[in-house]
């Protein structure tokens, strides 16, 4: 999805836009809950700024819906996966512990639901932050002052 906003500050690689919240696109937006503005007309994104817009350009910023809707099947079906697996394992592995069956169930589904929780968090806070943050692909008109 694209959209059009205005630099309000940068800092490195980064920057804030302001953007309107129009209310049919509000709704569908991928980006909803990293907007600042949820619930007004306008709202703060941070965005990554490969081009070096500076306060007061417009630009053309595009949320990277594939890569969202990627990040939430993998994160909510590896957690599944875990949940079953670790479920199974216990139950299968409950005449070898000196638990009862859902006893060991539920230690099986505690273990693989951490573990799964570990590995997400690494694989999400390492490799994909700054790819699921929308980003500036167009200077579109340069702020006042900049020439």
């Amino acid at each position: 999805m694209r959209d059009k906003g205005i630099v309000v500050t940068t800092e490195e690689d980064m920057a804030q836009v302001e953007v309107q919240c129009f209310i049919e696109s509000c709704q569908n937006c991928s980006a909803k809950s990293l907007c600042i503005g949820q619930n007004q007309s306008k709202g703060l994104l941070t965005v990554r700024n490969p081009l070096r817009a500076y306060p007061g350009d417009e630009v053309e910023i595009e949320i990277p819906d594939t890569k969202y809707s990627r990040a939430l099947i993998l994160l909510f079906g590896s957690l599944l996966v875990a949940s079953l697996l670790g479920i199974a394992l216990g139950s299968l592995l409950s005449p070898l512990l000196p638990f009862t069956s859902s006893v060991s169930s539920l230690l099986g589904l505690l273990f693989a639901l951490i573990i799964a929780g570990i590995v997400l968090f690494r694989y999400f806070r390492a490799k994909n932050k700054a790819s699921l943050y929308p980003v500036i692909i167009n200077i579109m008109k340069k702020g006042e002052g900049q020439g």
